[in-house]
């Protein structure tokens, strides 16, 4: 047989194999979840981690400790948004109130559940873009690109990718940041498929997902910003109104929570009210939350150019996907992926807050990240003829049209349910459940463990501090001994608050592995309490106290 021959023959096998694996997407999709699910596995077992903590950079504890008082119908400060909180209250219900006794259930919603359900999103928009074959690709770099991208980072950066950002974007942690990815790109798969003008009620879901969203953490909104530009390009102005609609019920819940926990909206600014004609106008703080400074983005990609393989692939892969998606004439598709991608760098990677060097600009823009890589999955869609060899492949997968049904579970999930609940709860005041800890300017509301007690037995020595282990912790923690001669906590309301800042106002004096210390300096009404920590690394001179005994007074 001549090389020409052997070459048609492969060629027609290989079309074979691809046709049918084309004409059995559950198997392929079945197969790139285990995958998904053993590579992350093998992640985890091999970074540094302590238990069940990998590395956490967040708010965690104030999220979790969040969903264990709202748990109890009691509201706090709402600094934070609800949802996620919400969806661990009943968790917290069973584990306890802190996130390390929670971490188990956590990660098994984020691993078996969340994780599939984001695969599958990619798949679904990627194959409206070019059929069930680049629905395949996308996600199998979906699955593979956290970690083919290790090794394009040098050296000393490998660990800050791998060890502290991965596991957020894994769903090792119990962050709202992966589930706020898997909604949002919920959201964009149903705006997808909502660009046929019959599809209103895919675009009611695709407003009741994104406005969830907001719920997790208001920047996700960002995504809307694609949203908008996708029906004004496809001119389906009505199932835009609809899209839009839908999000208002979440926002009015999100002021509704605000208002209950914080007794105003932070951006609104009373405290900057501009006053003309003699009347006081309250002004946007919208500073607070969109900082535009193109003096530091340009700091971080000098950063990347440091960090990274090819900087200039990294950012002009996403134009050449624009052009892939604009050259297949699925012109709406590529205006959703690409506002979608350009909001969060405008409004999230503009701001100081981003930064590669600190490793906070990859979980800043982590909603945007679907985008970006269905995009770079696109660009082979450039290569001269493949389009027109491929045929039939590329067309678009058929699906059928979302039930109005399946629109009413998910706005009594997703508005109903939290507003009945946020409506039930009442404003904390006193510190029954939670203090806050003030840690370097940081305040975080952290949990009164109630299975740690402590005792205090005056010697001659000093006061002999005993407490139990409390737990279980799934992880090796630490005490941190505090003291403070008088109460320690301090609650005061801020400026039209209705839930109270109660404040631990005791410093830690020792830190120690055993259930036992020796306090030689103590005097009699000395109040004590007991700090639990742990983290990734174990390390006890770090911090990450996620909570607290209740206090004792030395007799």
């Amino acid at each position: 047989m001549s090389v020409a021959s052997a070459s048609v023959a492969a060629a027609r096998g290989a079309s074979r194999t691809l046709d049918g694996l084309l004409e059995h997407p559950r198997v392929v999709l079945g197969t790139l979840v285990a995958t998904q699910l053993v590579a992350t596995l093998l992640l985890a077992a091999s970074v540094p981690h302590n238990g069940w903590v990998w590395f956490h950079n967040g708010d965690q504890i104030w999220t979790t400790t969040q969903g264990w008082m709202l748990g109890h119908l009691e509201l706090p400060p709402t600094e934070l948004g609800y949802l996620w909180s919400l969806v661990l209250a009943p968790i917290m219900l069973v584990t306890g109130p802190t996130y390390v006794q929670a971490l188990p259930p956590i990660m098994a919603l984020n691993l078996f559940v969340l994780a599939p359900i984001a695969l599958l999103c990619v798949y679904g928009i990627a194959a409206q873009i070019g059929g069930r074959l680049l629905g395949y690709w996308a996600s199998f770099l979906w699955v593979v690109a956290p970690f083919a991208s290790i090794p394009l980072f040098v050296d000393r950066y490998q660990e800050r990718w791998t060890e502290h950002f991965l596991p957020q974007a894994l769903g090792l942690t119990s962050l709202s940041d992966f589930p706020s990815l898997v909604v949002v790109l919920a959201a964009a798969l149903f705006v997808v498929r909502s660009l046929d003008a019959s599809r209103i009620t895919e675009a009611a879901m695709a407003g009741l997902l994104l406005g969830a969203a907001g719920g997790m953490k208001p920047p996700n909104l960002l995504m809307g910003a694609g949203a908008a530009l996708a029906y004004l390009v496809a001119r389906r102005w009505r199932n835009g109104i609809v899209f839009g609609a839908a999000i208002v019920p979440s926002l009015l819940v999100l002021v509704l929570w605000k208002e209950r926990g914080l007794g105003q909206l932070p951006v609104l600014s009373l405290g900057e009210a501009r006053l003309a004609a003699g009347t006081g106008l309250v002004a946007l703080d919208i500073d607070r939350y969109i900082e535009l400074d193109l003096e530091h983005w340009r700091v971080q990609m000098d950063n990347l150019r440091e960090f990274f393989w090819s900087a200039r692939l990294a950012q002009w892969a996403p134009f050449a996907g624009l052009l892939a998606v604009l050259r297949v004439r699925r012109a709406p598709i590529a205006a959703l992926l690409g506002g979608w991608l350009a909001a969060f760098i405008v409004v999230k990677g503009f701001s100081t807050r981003a930064d590669i060097q600190a490793n906070t600009f990859w979980r800043l823009l982590m909603p945007a990240w679907p985008a970006y890589l269905i995009l770079f999955a696109s660009i082979p869609l450039l290569v001269p003829t493949f389009a027109r060899r491929l045929g039939d492949r590329l067309r678009p997968a058929l699906v059928k049209p979302l039930a109005w049904r399946w629109i009413a579970v998910a706005a009594v999930l997703t508005v109903a349910l939290p507003t009945v609940a946020i409506a039930a709860s009442s404003p904390s005041t006193r510190p029954e459940r939670a203090v806050f800890q003030d840690d370097a300017g940081n305040f975080i509301m952290t949990p009164l463990a109630e299975n740690v007690k402590l005792e205090v037995e005056p010697t001659e020595d000093g006061n002999l501090l005993s407490w139990t282990t409390g737990g279980p912790w799934h992880g090796d923690v630490f005490y941190r001994v505090y003291r403070l001669e008088g109460p320690d906590v301090e609650c005061e309301h801020t400026d039209g608050a209705t839930a109270v800042y109660c404040f631990i106002r005791s410093v830690p004096i020792a830190t120690t592995r055993d259930t036992e210390y020796l306090d030689p300096d103590a005097q009699a009404g000395t109040w004590y309490r007991i700090g639990i920590g742990t983290n990734w690394l174990d390390d006890d001179t770090q911090g990450d106290v996620f909570a607290f005994s209740r206090a004792f007074v030395a007799p």
